[in-house]
């Protein structure tokens, strides 16, 4: 069954068919544009969509953060020295057998409006036999200035947080790529991939999230924890990015939002 995207102002909704799957939110109500809620064939989100929530309020559904961009926050929102991402313009929507949301974004200081990087995020959304996929590709383009992107724990690039109902607490766990399971033995660790599971009302379910071999420094490290965080981070665990100016670091992601079975080993790179 082919996607279709429908545009509502700035956010575009991503059906499956006749069911909507996901939205990608770009509007100027967020600091920060995301992708979410991410719905199960049962209507419930494997995601946790609670826009202004008073735990973590920017990890909201599936997002992108870094937690240093030359000095200024662009994970956390709450406090000073703090980053937003504007949109500038929506660059290319499809829809069929695949569907693709490719805009491009400013990052720019909340409090003086100074621009530090630019980023082109494309979303590719694709029906597999056992799962519907999302590729996420990323490249931040140092426009502006030279941009460092510093060694800090609060970084992604890229960061999902699951429904409250897989959190480990709440009978879910993860495990990764080389075996580990939960945050006391995935915090920190290197993998090919992390997958979150648990049931959602009746159903089993469970976000299949894979490095892949062209990002640098990969397998990357993970910021994962138990209450429901699941990320990439490269630059806490292992090294700080620069990006010269006029060039460009791209990353490139997989998800898998899967039902009732799975085998994680049978996508990774």
């Amino acid at each position: 069954m082919a996607f279709k995207v429908v545009q509502n102002g700035s956010t575009f909704d991503i059906y499956d068919g006749d069911r909507l799957f996901t939205s990608c939110v770009y509007g100027t109500e967020y600091v920060r544009p995301f992708m979410g809620p991410v719905y199960a064939t049962n209507g419930e989100s494997f995601t946790r969509f609670a826009p202004h929530h008073e735990e973590h309020p920017h990890q909201r559904s599936v997002f992108v953060g870094i937690g240093d961009v030359n000095g200024v926050d662009f994970w956390n929102e709450v406090g000073e020295n703090k980053g937003k991402m504007v949109l500038d313009s929506v660059l290319h929507v499809q829809d069929g057998e695949t569907a693709e949301v490719t805009a491009k974004f400013v990052w720019k200081s909340i409090e003086t409006d100074e621009p530090y990087m630019d980023e082109v995020r494309t979303l590719v959304f694709e029906k597999k036999e056992d799962c519907i996929a999302v590729h996420v590709k990323l490249a931040f383009t140092a426009a502006y200035e030279d941009v460092t992107l510093g060694k800090t724990k609060e970084a992604g690039p890229l960061g999902i947080r699951v429904a409250d109902a897989l959190r480990v607490d709440r009978g879910g766990r993860f495990e990764n790529s080389e075996g580990g399971v939960n945050e006391e033995e995935c915090w920190s660790k290197e993998a090919k991939w992390c997958n979150y599971e648990g049931m959602l009302g009746d159903k089993k379910v469970g976000i299949a999230y894979y490095d892949r071999k062209s990002n640098r420094h990969y397998p990357t490290a993970w910021h994962i924890r138990n209450y429901g965080l699941m990320a990439a981070n490269n630059f806490y665990f292992k090294s700080e990015e620069h990006i010269p100016m006029g060039e460009t670091l791209e990353y490139d992601f997989l998800l898998c939002f899967w039902e009732d079975a799975f085998d994680a080993q049978k996508y990774a790179d």
